[in-house]
């Protein structure tokens, strides 16, 4: 709103219609929000609106005098002498001053730094995720290929277990698990025959499990929480989303119609460095929960698997197992030991049912015992891809 002055002072101007190279001299003042110019020679008093004035020069608060034109008048200007106008003009004004000036400038930064804030707030409200929005558009057929490859490159030279017996209790146990998952794709499960205490989820529903975490584990409750975990990440396509920023499209791309570039080639010892957030493993957790609830599987076999871990690892049971080097690697991303017991053991009871038989359990622990599938040639020739120790 445009303030007036109850009694508008008079000063002295020059004022230049444009129409010739001379001026004339008048009487100016501020009244009904505008800069009247009277002119001597009796002629029409000019009326400018505040609001429309524009100056040569923003007005600071040491300025002397004045040039203002009125835009519709064609180059007609007026100038005045006197820091008491000048004063005036910026108070009925503030548009036409310095300062106003700056934040009109600024404004256009601001407002692109209000909409990337925006933005940012959107991303964290809604989860959006640019390469998991990404990752869903890729076929489900290119995501099977890149799981293959990742288990390929991640367990390059070792053997796969194969004991019949044990094969059947797993397929019992994963088929239960993704049929209480909700995905549209039932989960392939299969063991490699290494000495480390993990497992990992590959693209396209592919989970590999190693050696040594069966042996670890107590029950195929256990194990079942540990598959239900690593669907969760399945489900929220998180393996495909983290190849999508390791690697990036072009790279896919050029797998999909037939590369075999060294960037996919070796995309094991990518997975090798990379870690899902904390919200990445908070999402599988949560996943978790509903898959064994649906599997009406307890919800136990994990809580006890993570209080095992923490002992194996020397950590106090409260802690964040972070420290990089210790039995448990794994868990370096995760949420705290601490924080993931309580998230479970917080779920309200219901009915379950062993997730394996006592035989079935039996078997699947002895499934490296015998029957393990040689690897190829090649692949006993080739280096052994580091096998990630990320997950969990």
């Amino acid at each position: 709103m445009i303030a007036t002055l109850s009694a508008p002072q008079t000063f002295d101007g020059r004022f230049s219609d444009a129409r010739s190279a001379a001026s004339r001299e008048v009487r100016v003042r501020i009244d009904q929000g505008a800069v009247i110019i009277e002119r001597g020679d009796g002629g029409k008093a000019l009326h400018w609106p505040l609001a429309r004035i524009d100056t040569a020069e923003p007005i600071t608060a040491s300025a002397g005098d004045v040039l203002i034109q009125e835009p519709a008048r064609a180059g007609g200007t007026l100038f005045v002498m006197g820091p008491e106008f000048a004063r005036e003009l910026a108070r009925l004004a503030p548009h036409l001053t310095a300062r106003s000036r700056r934040w009109q400038g600024l404004r256009p930064f601001v407002y692109v730094a209000l909409t990337l804030a925006a933005i940012a707030a959107l991303v964290h409200i809604t989860d959006f995720s640019p390469a998991r929005s990404l990752a869903r558009l890729l076929p489900h057929g290119t995501r099977v290929a890149l799981g293959k490859e990742v288990i390929r490159s991640s367990t390059g030279g070792r053997a796969v277990c194969e004991n019949p017996k044990g094969k059947d209790a797993l397929a019992v146990l994963a088929k239960r698990l993704s049929d209480a998952s909700g995905g549209k794709t039932a989960f392939r499960v299969t063991v490699a025959d290494v000495d480390v205490i993990n497992a990992f989820a590959a693209p396209g529903e592919q989970i590999v499990i190693l050696r040594k975490l069966l042996e670890t584990a107590d029950s195929a409750d256990e194990v079942a929480g540990v598959l239900a975990h690593e669907m969760g990440h399945g489900l929220e396509l998180h393996p495909e989303s983290g190849i999508v920023r390791a690697v990036g499209l072009i790279a896919i791309t050029e797998f999909i119609f037939g590369g075999n570039g060294g960037t996919i080639g070796n995309i094991g010892l990518y997975l090798t460095q990379l870690g899902y957030s904390r919200q990445a493993e908070r999402e599988a957790d949560a996943r978790a929960v509903g898959i064994l609830k649906s599997a009406q599987i307890s919800n136990r076999g994990i809580i006890d698997f993570f209080k095992r871990m923490s002992k194996m690892d020397g950590a106090p049971k409260d802690a964040d197992a972070t420290a990089t080097g210790s039995a448990l690697d794994m868990l370096r991303t995760h949420p705290s030991t601490a924080e993931r017991l309580a998230m479970f053991a917080a779920q309200p009871a219901y009915p379950t049912t062993p997730a394996l038989t006592s035989e079935q359990w039996r078997a699947l622990k002895g499934i490296c015992g015998q029957g393990a599938s040689t690897p190829e040639k090649s692949e006993k020739s080739a280096p052994r891809a580091p096998v990630p120790q990320r997950d969990i």
